[in-house]
């Protein structure tokens, strides 16, 4: 079965959420190898999962919310990359309290 960018770019999040950052890497990797020979419509789904597995929560709701004006059909698509799909935050270890 062949994966294509938007596959990885899901599996990647969901990887993301259960904090396992090496998986969630080599998926998004990948789902960036396969964007680029894709329409912009992909490109943007899996920027949209990479700014998400960052942490760079603000530019993908921005970047989201543009992508859902132009292709609206993707809204279903988008809630499943949502930022509520990021990785957990940690403290910071050595902080004083």
């Amino acid at each position: 079965m062949t994966t294509n960018a938007i596959e990885h770019a899901l599996l990647a999040v969901i990887a993301a959420a259960d904090d396992d950052g090496a998986s969630a890497h080599a998926h998004i990797s990948r789902a960036q190898q396969y964007a680029r020979a894709t329409a912009r419509r992909e490109r943007q789904i899996v920027e949209i999962a990479a700014l998400v597995i960052a942490g760079d929560t603000e530019r993908a709701a921005g970047l989201a919310l543009e992508h859902t004006a132009q292709f609206p059909d993707d809204s279903e698509l988008l809630s499943r990359i949502s930022v509520t799909s990021a990785p957990k935050q940690r403290p910071r270890s050595g902080s004083s309290t």
